[in-house]
């Protein structure tokens, strides 16, 4: 049976951190509404940009890394450009081709200003309330994807709607991983392992103060799960029987969004980075606007022990929201989506 997890250490431990003890930052690039950030083979830094309606800076921009004197938009008029990820010299982005219809396509032959070609790899996948997300590379070598549930409180009869899929570099062989998600924005593989971290936002509908959002882990090797949405929304009870619980419970309406994990920060062992957006159904009392530094501990039983606290933030609403760990792993870089910049943080 799903558990209860309580919020009260995350909490704490998430305001404990003073301002003075936060990671060192500084701003790397300029980009108009950044959304996902990637590195590709040669060290450069890429971003996503969308804004949920049309706009010129819609698409793809080189940001900042060797060789990159000034942010270039890359890629233009793919609305709501979400996920990216580099594999084999190719730069995957997934976009909404529609109000319903999200698709995943494939650039490669970069040329220094643009890319010579370009190709749908996965042409249909359904969207709506929320729309497809981030992308993971496998150890399996397939690309992993969240795809958004269609409605904010009720299940959707369109196949892959509130789930995990992946599919072959081709885009072939797609096929589900994980269903009952409502928006798994973020994910990251625990390195040297096929375990995936995924963040889920929790229901609109509920009120303030639930349900929590989440950090769910997923086991790629093993049968698919199902993790509750729409019905199982952190009450327990027979509505969650049978559903996967999630590995940390985060504060309700947060925003989880971006993730990135990092085999040993600082000396500090295993650990995941996550971004919260901040919340808009409670703007008396935000919660999120923040980045979540997360110690993970393996357990003999598989599983891990999570232990939160803040990296950094408060920031404004809606800041905090892509993620993405340096080639080296030394430094961890957050898009902040309304300033428009990117930041680069050491320990």
């Amino acid at each position: 049976m799903r558990r209860i997890a309580t919020l009260g250490l995350l909490l704490l431990a998430a305001l404990a951190v003073p301002a003075a003890a936060q990671a060192g930052r500084t701003t790397v690039a300029k980009v108009p509404s950044p959304t996902n950030l990637a590195f590709d083979g040669q060290g450069r830094l890429w971003a996503t940009s969308g804004v949920g309606a049309a706009s010129p800076n819609d698409g793809v921009w080189l940001a900042a890394g060797p060789g990159v004197t000034a942010p270039r938009h890359v890629v233009k008029r793919l609305p709501v450009a979400l996920g990216l990820v580099w594999l084999r010299g190719s730069l995957y982005v997934s976009y909404a081709a529609s109000r319903r219809t999200g698709r995943v396509v494939r650039y490669f032959r970069f040329n220094g200003r643009s890319f010579d070609r370009k190709e749908v790899v996965v042409r249909s996948l359904p969207i709506g309330r929320h729309t497809l997300d981030s992308m993971a590379v496998g150890p399996d070598g397939r690309i992993y994807l969240g795809v958004g549930s269609e409605f904010d409180a009720e299940r959707s009869r369109r196949r892959y709607s509130g789930s995990i899929v992946s599919f072959a570099p081709d885009g072939g062989g797609l096929r589900t991983e994980a269903r009952g998600l409502r928006n798994p924005y973020g994910l990251a593989f625990i390195p040297g392992t096929d375990r995936l971290l995924v963040t889920d936002n929790g229901r609109d509908d509920l009120g303030p103060d639930r349900p929590p959002d989440e950090l769910n882990l997923v086991d790629t090797g093993a049968p698919v799960r199902d993790y509750g949405f729409p019905d199982c929304a952190g009450q327990g009870g027979a509505a969650c029987a049978g559903t996967v619980a999630p590995l940390l419970d985060l504060p309700t309406h947060s925003s989880a969004v971006g993730i990135a994990v990092a085999p040993d920060w600082n000396g500090g062992g295993l650990t995941a980075f996550v971004a919260q957006n901040g919340s808009t159904i409670r703007p008396r009392d935000p919660t999120g606007r923040d980045v979540l530094r997360i110690r993970l501990t393996a357990r003999s039983d598989g599983g891990y022990d999570a232990t939160p606290d803040r990296l950094a933030g408060p920031f404004a609403l809606r800041d905090p929201l892509g993620v993405a760990l340096s080639p080296a792993g030394d430094a961890l870089f957050v898009s902040m989506y309304r300033s428009g910049r990117i930041d680069r943080y050491t320990p």
